[in-house]
């Protein structure tokens, strides 16, 4: 798809095939963008992927954390009675591409699934990425011709406000190769960057995650229990906030019109870990200055009534 075919597209009422790709086991907004995925009306599930997170990306067991991020998966379905396999659960990429011999793909379930689902489908896949983007990367490396049919949504990057300033952002960082892969390659591309003025403006605090009602163990799990595994009972019910850059990703698909889009060149990221921009480099769909309480009302509405259907 061309980026003017992507934004005609997430505007319009199809229900939209998605895969999602995180880092399960990195905070919490990933949970919560898994439930906004499986209770949106606009977006039909397929698939969810275990990927690993990096606090240093140089001293990190990739293979340990992705390991803890599918079972971070397998809690989260469990707790919403979904562990049938009706969503299947899929263990990531086991190394960085960046630590492959010349950046050589990182084979892996999750690459294999997006493979499987791009090459099936009839329509476009939407492959939404909430952490590193080694797993959709690894599967178009190993088959280029899944390009065609699907679109990544990846949360990554800072925000490109002009060339030759430095950036720093975890999913971008957490592979950098991969990364500069994923701009570089012909893969249709939604890009939701992080700073100043990107998805990192999305928040919620206790009165949003109260609007999940009902006593069931997926209501309780997402009303209290994700949320206090960062704070206390105190803070919670007072001053705590939580930060969900990525509700960002399902948002794109479910209300559309909470950010805004344009259409921009891919940028270079640079070794020296600098953008760089140039007009003739193929373009992308960039989206910037989302609506939090538009997006967090929109996701809770979503996950509340995921929690309590009969």
């Amino acid at each position: 798809m061309t980026a003017e075919q992507i934004l005609a597209d997430i505007k319009s009422d199809r229900v939209k095939k998605v895969i999602h790709d995180g880092d399960f086991s990195a905070e919490i907004d990933d949970q919560y963008a898994l439930a906004y995925c499986l209770g949106s009306e606009k977006i039909d599930l397929l698939a969810v992927n275990a990927a690993a997170y990096y606090e240093e990306p140089t001293a990190t067991d990739t293979e340990e954390i992705m390991l803890k991020s599918y079972d971070e998966i397998l809690r989260v379905l469990g707790e919403l009675g979904m562990n049938d396999g009706s969503v299947p659960a899929l263990e990531g990429a086991r190394t960085r591409v960046s630590a492959n011999e010349n950046f050589a793909p990182s084979d892996s379930p999750a690459a294999r699934k997006i493979i499987e689902i791009a090459k099936k489908s009839d329509e476009p896949v939407y492959v939404i990425v909430t952490g590193p983007c080694t797993n959709v990367v690894s599967a178009c490396l190993i088959d280029p011709s899944i390009m065609d049919k699907i679109c990544v949504i990846w949360l990554g990057g800072n925000c490109i406000e002009e060339e030759n300033k430095p950036f720093h952002e975890w999913n971008l960082y957490a592979d950098y190769a991969a990364s500069q892969l994923l701009l570089n390659m012909d893969i249709p591309l939604i890009m939701l960057p992080c700073d100043p003025f990107g998805s990192v403006k999305i928040v919620a605090d206790h009165t949003d995650f109260e609007n999940i009602t009902g006593d069931t163990p997926g209501a309780e799990l997402f009303r209290k229990t994700l949320p206090l595994q960062l704070t206390t009972e105190e803070k919670y019910n007072t001053t705590w906030y939580k930060i969900m850059c990525d509700l960002a990703g399902p948002a794109a698909l479910s209300i559309p019109d909470s950010m805004e889009f344009s259409i921009i060149p891919a940028p270079l990221m640079g070794d020296d870990h600098k953008y760089a921009i140039d007009s003739t480099r193929r373009k992308i769909v960039y989206g910037v200055n989302p609506n939090s309480e538009a997006i967090v009302a929109d996701a809770m509405r979503a996950i509340n009534k995921l929690v309590n259907k009969d």
